[in-house]
């Protein structure tokens, strides 16, 4: 090779220099969810980083596994957040699948429903309601559908119409991939609070669970998700329109 850069370099600059302008554009369209994400995060690693360093009997197997899970979901949010933000959609809709088959088998193990070697059952317990939007993650990382594996990857400028090597921007599939991948991160919370409140008899601070708060109600403003219908029925006192609109 002759040239200062090899082709391989020059091909992985040229991504990363592109990827480096998706999460700007991606940051300018984000709007709150890029604070939601960071007050779901917030609230579980603090709450995590509360109890580390306290000390506790070796705890029954279904308790381990949850931890183990836990920590595997959160080693991987980074990475998760940087393909969504980067525009790599189908990388990250393969993360996001495993990031709700994690929060399945944690549901598991949590209601003695978890069955090693076999893969968590989206349709029961907590992730129940998911099917539709497991299904989506799985067109997306498997590209399936021949329209959306071109539109994934597809350039189109003047004569031009062809796949790029380059990472191409989609602000609808990034919304939809971020706003998931924060309710995960919420949710993760909840179960992580739940083992903690089974070792020592408490979960979130009032500070964390304010944090879980805000994430939640930026979700339900951004409409990222919904509160179920009897939720409302409920509590009729609370004018919950009201509530997230001054989050």
């Amino acid at each position: 090779m002759t040239d200062e850069h090899s082709p391989a370099v020059k091909l992985l600059s040229a991504q990363m220099e592109e990827r480096e302008q998706l999460r700007r554009e991606w940051k300018k369209e984000a709007g709150d969810l890029i604070d939601a994400h960071q007050f779901a995060l917030s609230a579980v690693y603090s709450m995590i980083d509360r109890f580390a360093g306290k000390r506790f009997e070796k705890q029954p197997h279904a308790v381990e596994g949850r931890m183990s899970l836990t920590a595997q979901f959160i080693q991987g949010i980074d990475i998760c957040e940087v393909s969504i933000s980067e525009g790599l959609y189908s990388q990250a809709a393969a993360l996001l699948k495993q990031q709700l088959e994690t929060i399945a088998a944690i549901d598991e193990y949590e209601n003695d429903r978890r069955q090693e070697g076999r893969t968590p059952n989206i349709g029961r317990g907590i992730t129940a309601g998911f099917g539709p939007i497991y299904g989506d993650l799985n067109g997306i990382a498997h590209v399936s559908r021949h329209d959306l594996a071109r539109q994934l990857v597809t350039i189109e400028e003047e004569e031009i119409c062809a796949p790029s090597l380059i990472p191409q921007y989609n602000a609808g599939l990034a919304r939809f991939l971020y706003g998931n991948h924060v309710y995960f991160i919420v949710e993760i919370g909840r179960q992580t609070a739940r083992i903690f409140e089974e070792i020592f008899g408490e979960g979130f601070s009032e500070e964390e669970s304010q944090w879980h708060f805000f994430a939640l109600a930026i979700l339900l403003r951004e409409k990222v998700i919904e509160l179920p219908a009897e939720v409302k029925e409920r509590f009729t006192h609370i004018d919950f329109d009201k509530l997230v609109k001054a989050s």
